[in-house]
């Protein structure tokens, strides 16, 4: 939703509701203001020293206006202002936020 290294966000808060986990995200520079990235369901939640934290699997992630959504058992379904659209799960994290 926000493509790779297009951006340098600090998560400042994590809550735990249900079965929803809410990182508040601020940009590096601290201006702006912050974001709640929503992740539902998610599997294999884990902080990698390479790659941070990585999501394996989740039923929805969303970050303001756009969100991502399983679709059947491999693919994504995903809305953004620009528009809607589907791709492959395949292998790779349902998330991953990198430092």
């Amino acid at each position: 939703m926000v493509r790779p290294n297009d951006q340098s966000y600090v998560v400042v808060s994590v809550l735990v509701e249900a079965d929803r986990l809410d990182l508040t995200l601020v940009h590096e520079s601290r201006q702006g203001v912050a974001q709640v990235l929503s992740i539902w369901s998610p599997q294999g939640v884990r902080i990698d020293s390479a790659q941070g934290l990585v999501v394996a699997q989740a039923a929805r992630v969303s970050l303001g206006d756009c969100a991502a959504w399983r679709e059947a058992d491999a693919h994504y379904r995903v809305r953004t202002p620009r528009g809607e659209g589907s791709f492959p799960m395949e292998s790779a994290p349902a998330l991953r936020l990198g430092h």
